[in-house]
């Protein structure tokens, strides 16, 4: 666009106020500024300007809307004059600051700070303008930290901190601090886990509610909160996207959890976003009321974590991600062929085999209708246990998990115990050393380089031993496998036919073995089931052929 210099110019009149400085009170405000600038210009005989205002935007960097229209306006030659209430409204970056400043004034443009008493035109060389725009910049900074600490304490006291609640949720009318469920969104949430669970996948999702013209999230946050989305982009009711889905069925707020510094800005002045590691975010339990359990969550995410391709037929595979191969360990890969009926034919075999053939594994090939109908009478035989004698059943699988149990603590135990026995002889060691080394017993250069050696062995001993706490804990906590186990069967008082909700909420794998002919000639396969938390009920079932 050609620059326009026949026309009248105007002055500029910015106003900028971030959400922090909100907090300051009604002094810095966009009114009282537009107030003050508008006298000075009354006062000055100025009559034509126009007000550029920024209000919630942050004086680390100058990406904001009003600032790069008050810009484009000054490249056109519209403007021959900036007036802000002070330097630190225009911006706290000491830099940007005054580069903007002698690039308005290259261009004939002058710039006045009123309270600060600056103006580009009568105080070319004023010291106390940079040093202004330096101690702004430091304020910045120091409010930056301030506001981070502040959130900080206030995220590992379990309050929410967010501007909007997450979908399911509303804030609680009695502590905004604290959410609260909210029920017609939190049943499209649970109904989201529920899909997820029996295999459907994100794209079938989003076609089955816009079928529905299902609201979605934003949508539904518009429907109660009209006025807070000036963009129309917002108000695409039934639009769900893949993303949407996604978001929801990662988020840990649906189990009662909040969770703060997943990401971070790059710095200061930056907006780009850099995610941090799980172990730098603040996790705060039993915040609130959960929408979903913790066993759906994490049935949902063991589907997740496998492959779900639909298949030919156009059916989600849902023995996907429990099948696996008895001698390399690598999953089973499903294969389906049409046969002249029309129907499919559909069979597993090793993947490793498949992909490097017979020198890297054998085949372990089962049909899905044999797999089926193994894991089918399965586990309706052992639904039928619980459900005639859920006493008995119990007893049986205590017995089985502590036994299971007690050998792993024991296992821990002994070695955290070798570790600490080793821990303590290291502490002597280095004592004894410090002590050759101050009497010159050794030479410095010696001590320096088997204290190095012995630290570095203390250091991974004292990360063994909180590795083995760690485990400790996990295995303590099997022993309420058995009824967390038989919280899960008493949902199924019978089972018509299997679905991948019901396969991995009670199954964690399927181990298949090769083929293989006993003396009598016959061909047989063995099979193996590990159920959630309790692992193998019995020895591996033999299919004969």
């Amino acid at each position: 666009m050609e620059k326009t210099i026949d026309q009248p110019k105007k002055a500029a009149l910015y106003c900028r106020l971030s959400v922090d400085d909100g907090r300051s009170g009604e002094s810095i405000s966009i009114e009282s500024q537009k107030i003050l600038l508008k006298q000075y210009c009354k006062s000055h005989g100025i009559t034509d300007y126009e007000v550029y205002d920024d209000d919630g935007y942050s004086g680390t960097n100058f990406e904001r809307p009003a600032f790069e229209r008050m810009r484009e306006d000054i490249e056109n030659g519209r403007i021959d004059t900036v007036i802000v209430k002070d330097q630190s409204r225009f911006g706290r970056s000491y830099i940007e600051v005054g580069m903007y400043v002698e690039e308005f004034k290259d261009k004939g443009v002058r710039f006045i700070a009123v309270d600060d008493g600056y103006d580009s035109m009568k105080s070319d060389y004023d010291m106390m303008f940079p040093m202004r725009n330096v101690i702004n910049e430091y304020y910045a900074r120091e409010a930056s930290k301030k506001t981070k600490s502040a959130k900080r304490a206030k995220a590992k006291e379990g309050q929410y901190i967010g501007s909007r609640p997450p979908f399911g949720y509303k804030l609680d009318p009695k502590d905004r601090h604290h959410l609260v469920i909210d029920e017609p969104a939190a049943e499209t949430v649970r109904r989201i886990f529920r899909l997820a669970a029996q295999g459907v996948g994100y794209n079938r999702m989003t076609k089955i509610f816009r079928e529905e013209k299902l609201l979605t999230p934003i949508a539904y946050f518009n429907q109660h909160n009209p006025d807070y989305y000036k963009s129309d982009y917002w108000r695409k009711d039934f639009d769900w996207h893949v993303t949407s889905i996604r978001v929801i069925l990662d988020n840990e707020v649906y189990l009662g959890k909040l969770i703060y510094g997943k990401q971070k800005n790059k710095s200061m002045k930056s907006k780009e976003k850099v995610k941090c590691p799980r172990d730098e975010w603040i996790v705060a339990e039993n915040c609130h009321e959960p929408i979903i359990s913790q066993e759906l969550w994490d049935t949902v995410h063991k589907i997740l974590a496998a492959k779900h391709r639909p298949t030919q037929s156009g059916k989600v595979q849902i023995f996907a991600g429990l099948v696996y191969c008895s001698d390399c360990g690598h999953a089973l890969t499903y294969s389906q062929k049409k046969k002249s009926d029309g129907t499919y034919h559909g069979a597993y075999s090793c993947w490793m085999y498949k992909t490097h053939g017979k020198e890297y594994c054998a085949s372990h090939y089962i049909t899905y209708d044999v797999l089926y109908q193994l894991v089918f009478c399965d586990l309706q035989k052992m639904i039928g246990c619980c459900a005639k004698d859920i006493i008995g059943f119990r007893k049986f699988l205590q017995s089985k998990c502590k036994s299971s149990s007690r050998r792993q603590l024991e296992s821990i135990v002994n070695e955290a115990e070798r570790k600490q026995t080793r821990l303590k002889e290291i502490d002597k060691i280095l004592s004894k050393l410090y002590e050759d080394s101050a009497l010159g017993k050794i030479p410095e250069s010696r001590y320096e380089q088997m204290s190095e050696k012995y630290e570095q062995e203390q250091k991974e001993l004292s990360q063994g031993i909180l590795q083995l706490k760690q485990e400790f804990d996990e295995a303590k906590k099997q022993t309420d496998a058995s009824d967390r186990f038989i919280n899960i069967v008493k949902k199924y008082t019978y089972i018509n036919e299997l679905d991948a909700n019901i396969l991995n909420e009670l199954i964690d794998r399927i181990v298949v073995h090769h083929k293989e002919k006993d003396q009598s000639g016959r061909t047989y396969q063995q099979i193996e089931i590990y159920y959630r938390f309790i692992g193998r009920l019995k020895p591996q079932t033999d299919i004969m052929t």
